[in-house]
């Protein structure tokens, strides 16, 4: 967990999405965003992009990919937290049980535990590599993963406060 600890990261969860579906593209508005994203990205100093396989991500980070010339790496890790209809249809009553119980499964969906499993191989693998500031271009439950397990200051509750897009640096 370390050296998760030591990456080098903006984390950007995507602009305005058209719709729920895994290829929906960026509404108007989300793709307006997706530029006004790349202009803060340029002055973060990235050097290496990581993104989700959904459109949504690719689309936000599609800008600033081109203006800097930075290769698109998609990670299938970085897919956003997989939950059912069914637990979307009664989120209000999920949400609470899925941000506290890292174990705890709402009707065909993924524990807090498989998310974090899955993205922490994917920040591992950064980890491993040459140091580099990342971008990661990814969703909320992502970015709420991410947060939950490394910033020094981020409880469950704090999912409420991302927006489309939400960008945080995390700096070692």
């Amino acid at each position: 967990m370390e050296a998760l600890r030591k990456l080098d990261l903006v984390i950007l969860r995507h602009c305005e999405k058209a719709g729920d579906g895994l290829s929906d593209p960026l509404t108007l508005r989300g793709a307006g965003d997706a530029e006004r994203v790349a202009e803060r990205l340029s002055w973060e100093g990235i050097e290496r992009i990581r993104c989700s396989p959904y459109r949504r991500s690719q689309e936000t980070i599609a800008p600033f990919a081109a203006a800097s010339g930075l290769e698109v790496v998609i990670d299938a890790r970085l897919a956003e937290w997989h939950i059912s209809e069914a637990a979307l249809a009664e989120i209000g009553t999920h949400a609470p049980l899925m941000l506290t119980d890292a174990d705890y499964r709402a009707p065909w969906s993924e524990t807090a535990a498989e998310v974090w499993r899955r993205v922490r191989g994917a920040l591992e693998d950064l980890a491993a590599m040459e140091p580099k500031r990342t971008a990661v271009a990814c969703h909320g439950g992502i970015l709420g993963a991410v947060l939950l397990h490394l910033a020094d200051r981020f409880e469950p509750q704090d999912w409420a406060t991302f927006h489309q897009p939400t960008l945080v640096a995390l700096r070692g």
